[in-house]
């Protein structure tokens, strides 16, 4: 999925959202307005949110417990950015975490 769309589409759905919440708070005569279907169509556009959210690349983080022969430090699990599942480094290379489907971002910048 392009990255641009992903964030061309956020945009869009929490404009829609913004909408939906000021017209939530009055109707056009100035008088409180509960509407359940606004309400969860609210809740709907903000899971689409979180969806395309994770469909944007996140680096993974980076822990360790030991040190090489050579002295240097090993860094040998790798953190999901969003639920932080821990996986170990050189057995667990995945594109989207498996746990929560977070794409990750395992370029070297």
């Amino acid at each position: 999925m392009d990255e641009k769309k992903v964030r061309e589409a956020i945009e869009f759905l929490q404009r829609q959202i913004a909408t939906l919440e000021a017209q939530k708070d009055r109707d056009e005569y100035g008088q409180p307005l509960y509407n359940e279907t606004l309400d969860e169509t609210i809740e709907y556009y903000d899971l689409a949110v979180a969806a395309l959210e994770r469909q944007l690349p996140k680096k993974p983080n980076f822990e360790g417990d030991g040190y090489a022969p050579n002295g240097t430090f090993v860094y040998d699990t790798w953190i999901c950015p969003s639920c932080e599942g821990y996986y170990e480094v050189d057995y667990d290379d995945y594109v989207y975490c498996p746990q929560c489907g977070q794409k990750l971002d395992w370029s070297e910048n």
